[in-house]
Formats: structure tokens, C-alpha cells, sequence
């Protein structure tokens, strides 16, 4: 039994133990046979209400608690989203557009605080085919426009596909009118616009966030990290940090050493369990570049907490010219990543190149000069894995074969990025 099933069990109980009186029929057909038939029928009205109220109004808080509760997203919430909706959390807008075809798009509520604004809306296809319709959303406010992530599960009958969307973000404290803004692509091929606009209303946040100053560099090699902030919030817990500051990608740019960050993985546990990740994000602007990691939210009185560095992944401008024979091969290191060259040998007139690499590491900009002049990849065949344990590590071994058009004498491969992959599990943060 789910809690709501409990609750409204609960209630019915409390309905069947109340007392009415013996005689309260009795006095209700007195009073009423003693009312002039004019009076007669709103006085009827009026007896049904007073009993109405009397059975209902010791728990109008209960009604109100259910009245705000989102009906049919179960399914793609998370369970921490369902707990703050059991609690009735959040604000409901109960909004709709419906466009000239009967199709219409409900937003039925929203939920606020630190770190997010999670909206939830409905789209409705009368006929049966909401999975067919070409619906995009976008998000914005007077100032900003908001990414967002999400997911959608539609109804058995095809006549409703429940979407929750969660922008990562917050208004600005000044932004109070937002809009979802629809762009109906109908099944004729034209487009239709919608617009649902609602007043956010801050003071139905759904609960209080806590902030650690973390403020922490990491060192990554020739490169470094920093870990900022978490901000734990009653629906996710993020954290945000800085990969390079403006400044420092400037120069890597100008000096051909840029690292284009690809994933970053944390560990948050809470009283040693860990905490489920949800997502993140990477991204450069005028600021330089950054990223956010998010989890689900803590739960409630978590005592100790530990933010840990897993693994780092990046593409990493490089400069490297290695000497190649045809019949040998050769061993070298590329941002301290270990390349073996097995064989290279010439077929059908094109240059093949069999190497080895861990599996997290990858040639992702690679040319080969022929004979002083420059010659682009053509493919890369992708071969076997292997096993290899060091250490008490196990580490994969991945062999793949380049192959080059052209043949000649003179062979040099001409490495311009990497893309790798490397486990620190390193402690960040520690409370």
C-alpha cells in the first residue's frame, strides 16, 4: 500500500467513527416540513451544505494538503520528487494552451529552490497519437532563457504524455514572470505557437538550502581543477567548479595547449552510502570554463558527508612527430599515455598503422606525413581487448588499425590531440 492509499484509508476511518445523532433525521424532516414550499428548496441546499461542513471541516487541511498534490507524474519522478509531492510542495499553476487542432499543453505546477526549477506539464492529443506530435518547449524569463533536461512517459490510450523538466538552474531573485514557450510542428507541416506565462511565486519554494564553501584545487597533472561550491537543496544536491579562468584558457589557446574537458566524475556519500548522480554540465564562456555535477538530494539528518574525485576525461591539444618504418614498431608516451606501435605496412595503396592503447585513450586528431607531405585519416578498425592485470589493477588494452591514402618512404605520425581518461579517486571535501 502506497502512502497515499494510507492516508485516505486513514481518513475513511475517521469518517466512519463519527457519531450522528439518532434523532438527526428526526429534526431535519421537522424542520424542513415546517418551511414554506417557496423556501423549501433552498432550504434543502442549505441543510446539505451544513452536513457537508460538518462531516469535512475538522480536516480542510487535509483537503488542501490533496488539492495541491501533482495526479499522473508517478511514473518519472524520482523518489525524492515524489516525497516532496506527497507533502504537497510546490506551486501549482494549472495553465493550458490548446492549439487550433484540439492539441493542448497543461502546465499543472512547479517546484523551486536553490537549485532547481522543476516544471511539470501534460501534453494532451485528443485523438490518440500524443507520441506522433511535434512539440518542442523552451524556457524563459524577462532576461534569460533556461537549458533543461528531462523525461516524458505517455498514457496506455496515447492520449497523454507527461513530461518533468528540470532547468539545473534558478531565476534571477528580480525574474518573477516565466514562460513555457510551445512550437507545434502540426502533422500538415506548418507551425503553431503557444505561450503559458505564470508568476513565480517564491514564497512556495519547496524547502531551505545549505551551502559548503568547498573551495578546493585539484591538481590534474600539468593542469588543475577547482571545486567551489555544494549546494544541498530538499530536490538535488550540486556542485560547481572551474576548470580554467579566462585568462588561463586565453594563453592555453594562443599556445596550441588547450584541454577541452569531456567528463567529470564525482562521488558523493552520505553516512557512507552513496548518493544516486543525476547529471552535469560543461561549459566555456566569458568567464573562462566550468561545470556542475548533480546528485540527489541528501537525506534528511545525514550526519557526515564525503565529496570524492573519481576520474577525469578531457581532449588535450598536443604537438607530438613520431618517426615510423614500415615492418617495426615502437613504443612512446603522449601526455605521460603510453602508444605502442605494433606494425605498419602498406596495402591496395593506403598506409596501415596497428597500435595499442589503454581503452580510455584515444588518437582523436592524428595525421601522417608521407614523404613530407600531410595525409588525413581515413578510418580507424577497431580490433580486440585484452585484459592486463598490474598491481592489483586491471587495466584494458584496446588495438585498432589506422589506415592512411598514400604510400612512400618516409613515414611520420603527426599526433595533434588526445583524449583520455584518468582515475584519481581523490578526496575533495570532507564534513
Amino acid at each position: 500500500m502506497n502512502k497515499l492509499d494510507k492516508l485516505l484509508n486513514e481518513e475513511k476511518e475517521n469518517l466512519d467513527r463519527l457519531s450522528i445523532p439518532e434523532d438527526m433525521e428526526e429534526r431535519l424532516r421537522s424542520a424542513l416540513n415546517n418551511v414554506p414550499s417557496k423556501k423549501k428548496k433552498r432550504f434543502q441546499i442549505r441543510v446539505a451544505a451544513i452536513i457537508i461542513v460538518l462531516l469535512l471541516s475538522y480536516n480542510i487541511d487535509t483537503l488542501a494538503f490533496y488539492s495541491k498534490k501533482l495526479i499522473g507524474y508517478d511514473d518519472i519522478m524520482n523518489g525524492t520528487l515524489q516525497e516532496l509531492n506527497e507533502m504537497g510542495k510546490g506551486q501549482v499553476i494549472n495553465k493550458s494552451h490548446t492549439f487550433k487542432d484540439g492539441v493542448s499543453v497543461v502546465l499543472d505546477g512547479v517546484m523551486l529552490d536553490d537549485n532547481n526549477m522543476i516544471l511539470f506539464y501534460t501534453i494532451n492529443a485528443p485523438h490518440g497519437d500524443v507520441q506522433n506530435k511535434n512539440i518542442n518547449i523552451s524556457i524563459g524569463g524577462i532576461f534569460s532563457q533556461y537549458s533543461y533536461s528531462g523525461s516524458g512517459i505517455a498514457s496506455p490510450d496515447g492520449k497523454t504524455e507527461s513530461w518533468v523538466i528540470n532547468t539545473h538552474e534558478v531565476p534571477m531573485f528580480f525574474e518573477k514572470t516565466i514562460s513555457l514557450n510551445i512550437n507545434y510542428q502540426k502533422d500538415d507541416g506548418n507551425y503553431e505557437e503557444g505561450k503559458i506565462t505564470f508568476k513565480l511565486d517564491r514564497n512556495q519554494a519547496v524547502g531551505k538550502s545549505i551551502k559548503f564553501n568547498i573551495n578546493k584545487k585539484i591538481e590534474l597533472g600539468s593542469r588543475s581543477i577547482s571545486v567551489d561550491t555544494m549546494v544541498a537543496s530538499p530536490t538535488s544536491t550540486i556542485v560547481r567548479g572551474k576548470i580554467q579562468n579566462i585568462l588561463e584558457l586565453g594563453i592555453d589557446i594562443i599556445k596550441d595547449k588547450r584541454i577541452r574537458p569531456l567528463e567529470i566524475e564525482m562521488e558523493l556519500l552520505a553516512d557512507g552510502r552513496k548518493i544516486d548522480h543525476q547529471g552535469g554540465g560543461l561549459s566555456t564562456d566569458n568567464k573562462g570554463s566550468s561545470f556542475y555535477i548533480t546528485f540527489d538530494a541528501l537525506p534528511q539528518d545525514t550526519k557526515n558527508i564525503e565529496l570524492r574525485l573519481v576520474s577525469f576525461a578531457g581532449d588535450y591539444d598536443v604537438k607530438e612527430a613520431i618517426e615510423l618504418e614500415k615492418g617495426k614498431g615502437t613504443r612512446f608516451k603522449v601526455l605521460e599515455q603510453d602508444v605502442i606501435i605494433n606494425a605498419v605496412y602498406e596495402e591496395n595503396g593506403s598506409t596501415y598503422i596497428n597500435f595499442t592503447t589503454e581503452d580510455t585513450v584515444q588518437l582523436s586528431r592524428v595525421y601522417l606525413n608521407i614523404d613530407g607531405k600531410r595525409h588525413e585519416l581515413q578510418e580507424t578498425i577497431y580490433g580486440s581487448e585484452e585484459k592486463v592485470a598490474k598491481d592489483n589493477k586491471v587495466k584494458i588494452l584496446y588495438t585498432r588499425t589506422m589506415r592512411f591514402e598514400g604510400t612512400g618512404d618516409k613515414l611520420e605520425l603527426d599526433i595533434q590531440r588526445v583524449r583520455y581518461n584518468k582515475v584519481y579517486d581523490e578526496l575533495i571535501y570532507k564534513e
